[in-house]
C-alpha cells in the first residue's frame, strides 16, 4: 500500500508483518528487528528494552474513530525517545494527516478501502489545508499536538479576521491575487535561500508575472548563476533585472567601495532608488514574508492593505519546515551558497557565513549596526526597518 510522508506519496520500502507484537521471543533476542506491528491496545512496556533495535514500527488504526494509536506514537517519541520510522497504518482519513505528523509519525499507510474514498491527492491537499486554514503551525511535524476539534474551534475564532484571503492555501492566494490585481501586481525576488518557492508557484500559475531582481553589481556570482538556473528551469518569461543608474553610481560611488564607509548610502543608490523607479507604478506586490520571522509579523494577514500599496503574503502561515518540504517535494535547486553556511544571502561584500547557533541574519552587515537594506514599504513609503528579521533553520 502507498504511504504518505509529509504529503509526498511514496512506498515505505519495509515489510510491516515481519514481527508481530505477540512474538516476544523475537523481541528478547539481541538482533535487529526490521519492522514491528503494534495493535492500538499494545502494552509498550513489553517492547521498551528492544526499541533501539527496532527499525520501523507500524501502529494499527482499525477505524478512523479509534485514536489510541496517536497516543502510542506520542509516548514512543516523547517518553521513550524512539527514533526509528513510525507509520500510522490503517483506516485513517485526510483530516488526521496533520495530527499524525504532530504526534510523531513519519508516514501514513492508508488502507485500500479508504484510498477508494480519499485519493492520494486529497491527502496531499489536507496538510496544506489544515496548516493554512485551521491553525498556524498545525501541520508542523512533531509540533504541539493540538486536536482536530480544537483546531476547528480555533478556525472559527480566526474567521473574525478582516483578511479576505484567510483560509486560502499559498497557491490559491497567489492565484486570486493575480486575478484581483491583473496587470497591477509584481513580485520582487532577492534570489535568497527560499526564493525558489514563490518563483516555482508563479511558474505554475502565471509564468509571465513581472518579477524584479535587483542586480546591484555586488552579488555573489553564485547568486547570478542561480538566477539563470531558475529562469531556465521554471520557464519564467518576464524576469526583469533592475540595475542602478550609471550616472548616480558615478556620482555617489565612483570607486565601488561605498559599502565600506556608508553601507546605507550604498543600499540607497544600488537598491532603494532603482526599485522605487522600476515598480512605482504598481499597486500590489507579492512578498515571501512569513509570520514566524519577526514578532511584528506574528499576526500578519495574507492580504495586507497598506496605504498606497497592497502586499500579498501567500506564505504568511508557513513555517521554515513547510518551506523545506516544498523545496524537496518539487525538487527545486537550492541556492549554492546555502550549503556553505550562508543562511541569509545579499550582496557579497556585506554577507558572511553564519556560525552554529547564530541568528541566520547575523551574517548580513556584520558588526555594522545595520540590519535592513531599506527596500520595505511601510504605510505607503519606502522606509528602512530597524528590527532584525529572524528565521528558523531549515
Amino acid at each position: 500500500m502507498p504511504a504518505l510522508d509529509l504529503s509526498i506519496v511514496r512506498d515505505t520500502g519495509v515489510r510491516s508483518n515481519d514481527v508481530m507484537p505477540s512474538d516476544l521471543d523475537a523481541l528478547t533476542q539481541n538482533t535487529d528487528i526490521e519492522a514491528l506491528r503494534l495493535a492500538p491496545d499494545a502494552d509498550l512496556s513489553e517492547i521498551v528494552d528492544a526499541l533501539p533495535r527496532i527499525q520501523s514500527i507500524f501502529i494499527e488504526f482499525p477505524a478512523f474513530t479509534d485514536g489510541r494509536g496517536f497516543s502510542l506514537a506520542r509516548v514512543l517519541r516523547k517518553r521513550h525517545g524512539y527514533t526509528g520510522l513510525l507509520v500510522a497504518d490503517g483506516a485513517l482519513i485526510p483530516d488526521q494527516f496533520a495530527f499524525a505528523l504532530q504526534c510523531g509519525f513519519d508516514a501514513v499507510r492508508i488502507a485500500d478501502a479508504e484510498l477508494k474514498r480519499h485519493t492520494p491527492e486529497a491527502w496531499d491537499a489536507a496538510l496544506d489545508a489544515f496548516d493554512l486554514a485551521y491553525q498556524r503551525g498545525y501541520a508542523v511535524k512533531a509540533g504541539p499536538a493540538t486536536s482536530i476539534f480544537d483546531a476547528r474551534l480555533s478556525r472559527l475564532e480566526d474567521q473574525k479576521t478582516d483578511d479576505p484571503f484567510f483560509g486560502l492555501g499559498a497557491e490559491a492566494a497567489l492565484r486570486r491575487a493575480i486575478e484581483l490585481h491583473e496587470g497591477d501586481l509584481f513580485l520582487a525576488s532577492s534570489l535568497g535561500a527560499d526564493s525558489a518557492v514563490l518563483l516555482h508557484m508563479v511558474s505554475r500559475i502565471r509564468p509571465d508575472l513581472p518579477i524584479y531582481f535587483l542586480d546591484t553589481g555586488k552579488h555573489f556570482r553564485q547568486t547570478l548563476a542561480y538566477r539563470d538556473t531558475l529562469i531556465s528551469q521554471l520557464g519564467l518569461t518576464n524576469f526583469i533585472n533592475v540595475q542602478p543608474d550609471p550616472a548616480q553610481l558615478a556620482d555617489v560611488d565612483p570607486t565601488g567601495k561605498l559599502h565600506e564607509t556608508h553601507p546605507d548610502a550604498c543600499c540607497a543608490v544600488r537598491k532603494v532608488a532603482p526599485l522605487k523607479h522600476a515598480v512605482g507604478h504598481f499597486g500590489a506586490q507579492v512578498t515571501g514574508r512569513k509570520r514566524y520571522q519577526t514578532p511584528d509579523r506574528a499576526s500578519m494577514p495574507i492580504y495586507e492593505q497598506l496605504d498606497g500599496m497592497v502586499k500579498v503574503n501567500p506564505l504568511a502561515y508557513w513555517s521554515a519546515k513547510d518551506v523545506t518540504a516544498y523545496i524537496r517535494r518539487h525538487n527545486l535547486p537550492p541556492h549554492p551558497m546555502f550549503a556553505l553556511g550562508y543562511l541569509s544571502i545579499g550582496c557579497q561584500p556585506c554577507t558572511t557565513r553564519v556560525a552554529a547557533g547564530e541568528d541566520p541574519r547575523a551574517g548580513r552587515w556584520r558588526n555594522q549596526g545595520k540590519t535592513e537594506c531599506g527596500i520595505h514599504m511601510v504605510d505607503g513609503k519606502w522606509e528602512p526597518l530597524e528590527k532584525k528579521e529572524t528565521f528558523e533553520a531549515f
